[in-house]
């Protein structure tokens, strides 16, 4: 009986089979109806486009980066860039492209520290490779600059703010990106105030570095951070440089020129090789417009000046011969004269940047000492 269930079983499944081999597809039935249409895209852009915009075959960026590598800024950045992380960052906003960038972002005036802090390049000032058109060339920072020396403990300086834009000269207000370096800084409480009396002592291995910090161009150029008379002393004296620093330091667009060196352009340098100073592009206005100034003359009688005010500080005797302070007890006094030597001394300009403020640091410095 069993086996006659297992016969039926196969001869169903057999017939299954056949019937299912006989059953063929019908004819293609019409077209149904077409879909919508999809939205075209936007075409893609050549993959260089935006890099020829500024990698041109006119050579600019390669002039404009032969001029850089012969700047201080190039061959002092990499040369001093180990400062970066000495005194716990504090010099690293100028003594690197990480530091300057950190203080940028934050908006202030302190770096940080970096273990692999980088040497000032291309991409420390400016916006390189952020939206590959020619708006790369972008400065970092253009505002005004809030001054470092604001910070100092004691608070005899405060509310100092220099701003390098001028309506003819800098309308963008591109000055402030060197001002943001360019300034002086000083730490600690000895901060002298020639309206008081009493006395600092300064320890020999403090004197070397103390006072105002050599980057003093801002601070000159703003007619603020240096004493004058003794009511309100710290107070800005209202002079302020009336040029830019692009306008003179960067406005040359040879190579080498007649100099024999790389002057103006990237390279940002005013001398040519006799250290001479180049006032090509200042005569431009103080020649040919009408507004004749004895440039070279302004800068020879600063320096006897400022020669003068070193001749005294050496006779107490307060400085060596290079200029540094001597560990001692000082005055009020003393010290702001000594602190107003330094801001001329490290700004190397001999008034160019600031005549009127110059002359006027020099002046309260000797009165200070009783030597004017």
């Amino acid at each position: 009986m069993k086996r006659n269930k297992q016969i039926i079983q196969l001869l169903v499944m057999v017939f299954a089979v056949i019937f299912a081999s006989c059953t063929k597809e019908g004819p293609q039935g019409p077209p149904g109806a077409d879909g919508t249409n999809g939205i075209d895209g936007t075409n893609g852009i050549d993959g260089t486009a935006g890099c020829i915009s500024c990698h041109t075959n006119d050579n600019e960026l390669a002039i404009k980066t032969a001029q850089f590598e012969h700047s201080l800024h190039f061959t002092g950045g990499a040369e001093h860039v180990g400062y970066a992380n000495y005194a716990g960052g504090s010099c690293s906003m100028c003594h690197s492209h990480n530091g300057f960038m950190k203080a940028v972002e934050d908006g202030t005036n302190f770096g940080g520290s970096h273990p692999e802090a980088a040497a000032m390049s291309c991409y420390t000032c400016h916006q390189i490779h952020t939206s590959y058109t020619r708006e790369d060339y972008t400065l970092h920072y253009t505002d005004a600059v809030n001054m470092f020396l604001n910070e100092n403990e004691n608070n005899v300086f405060a509310n100092l703010e220099v701003d390098g834009t001028s309506q003819y000269a800098d309308p963008d207000g591109l000055s402030n990106t060197c001002i943001k370096c360019h300034q002086p800084r000083h730490r600690g409480t000895s901060q002298p105030d020639p309206s008081l009396d009493g006395t600092f002592e300064i320890s020999a291995g403090a004197a070397g570095h103390w006072g105002p910090h050599y980057g003093t161009q801002g601070a000159i150029f703003g007619g603020v951070g240096g004493y004058i008379g003794t009511t309100d002393p710290t107070v800005p004296s209202g002079t302020k440089g009336h040029h830019s620093c692009k306008s003179c330091h960067m406005s040359f667009n040879a190579l080498t020129g007649n100099y024999g060196s790389y002057v103006g352009g990237h390279s940002m340098n005013m001398a040519g090789t006799d250290g001479e100073p180049v006032f090509t592009a200042c005569d431009e206005c103080h020649t040919e417009r009408g507004a004749t100034i004895d440039l070279p003359g302004i800068m020879a009688a600063n320096e006897v000046l400022l020669d003068a005010l070193k001749a005294d500080l050496l006779a107490i005797p307060m400085i060596d011969e290079d200029g540094h302070l001597l560990g001692g007890t000082w005055t009020h006094q003393q010290l702001a004269a000594y602190w107003n030597f330094a801001l001329v001394k490290n700004d190397h300009s001999y008034g160019i940047h600031n005549n009127e403020y110059t002359q006027s640091l020099i002046i309260a410095a000797r009165t200070y000492l009783g030597t004017n």
